[in-house]
């Protein structure tokens, strides 16, 4: 039952930048992101994070170095909570690698804020919160490691609408207050063109496209091709070429750009000159 999940991939992410990675279900993604942390280690190739580097074959040293290094927030992080408090909870993980209970009770105070909460609910139990503070506790837990870098897998699934854009701007401004390394995998395309500075497609666990947003979304085709769909300005987009037989750029994500673009088209339609 063995299968090669990545073949030949050749990744290089800035620090402090924000990678989004996309990719219909079985393209490499998950795979991808569990080398960054050494929760995998590769069967050929090397994989290296700052100064730290694990290679095919070899004992991985460092592991728990790298573990503090790279925070990983997998889907629905709050079934991961089990502590008594939420202090606890958040506690658990510095501890675990050999903070002080005084310090980590003062990191876990500074991650609750990071995350927008009140230190009132450090006290309480983390099965007493709403489902969304559930959400932010268990991240805080990730950032009280006080890591460079945050790996989030689907981090906004199963949330409604607004705690969607909540949770992508607590990461954002996570992202440019702290200099945080972020890397997102995400089914959003609207979060993908928003945020990332640069955005990866996988296939078949190969790099399939690999540039910024405005490049691979304005290549609509070759997306849709690889079962992924676009922003939805870029589907409007779209249906405006169909239905004036016209020619537009598909590099505008934002609605006021969007706006801008049917203007245009409109004046031109009036004065046919």
């Amino acid at each position: 039952f063995e299968h090669l999940a990545l073949k030949g991939v050749d990744l290089r992410i800035p620090s402090g930048s924000f990678l989004s990675l996309i990719g219909h279900t079985g393209s490499g993604k998950s795979t991808l992101i569990q080398h960054m942390n050494g929760l995998l280690k590769p069967t050929s190739g090397s994989i290296t994070i700052g100064d730290l580097t694990i290679h095919a074959g070899k004992k991985a040293k460092h592991l728990k170095s790298l573990r503090q290094k790279v925070g990983m927030v997998f889907q629905y992080p709050e079934h991961q909570l089990f502590e008594e408090t939420v202090e606890k909870d958040i506690c658990f993980g510095p501890m675990n690698f050999g903070i002080d209970e005084s310090t980590a009770r003062e990191r876990a105070y500074e991650a609750l804020k990071r995350v927008g909460l009140d230190k009132e609910i450090l006290s309480k139990s983390p099965f007493d919160l709403s489902g969304g503070q559930m959400r932010r506790v268990a991240i805080a837990g990730v950032l009280a490691m006080k890591p460079e870098a945050l790996i989030l897998d689907e981090p906004t699934a199963g949330l409604d609408p607004r705690g969607q854009r909540e949770m992508m701007e607590m990461f954002v401004r996570l992202h440019r207050e702290n200099g945080l390394t972020i890397v997102l995998v995400s089914h959003s395309m609207e979060d993908v063109a928003a945020y990332s500075d640069e955005v990866v497609v996988m296939k078949g666990g190969r790099i399939y496209l690999q540039g910024t947003p405005r490049e691979v979304f304005a290549q609509p085709e070759q997306l849709q091709r690889v079962g992924l769909d676009v922003p939805q300005t870029v589907q409007f987009i779209q249906r405006l070429e169909e239905r004036f037989g016209v020619t537009l750029p598909k590099d505008r994500f934002s609605v006021e750009e969007v706006a801008e673009l049917v203007k245009q088209l409109v004046n031109k339609e009036a004065d046919p000159r």
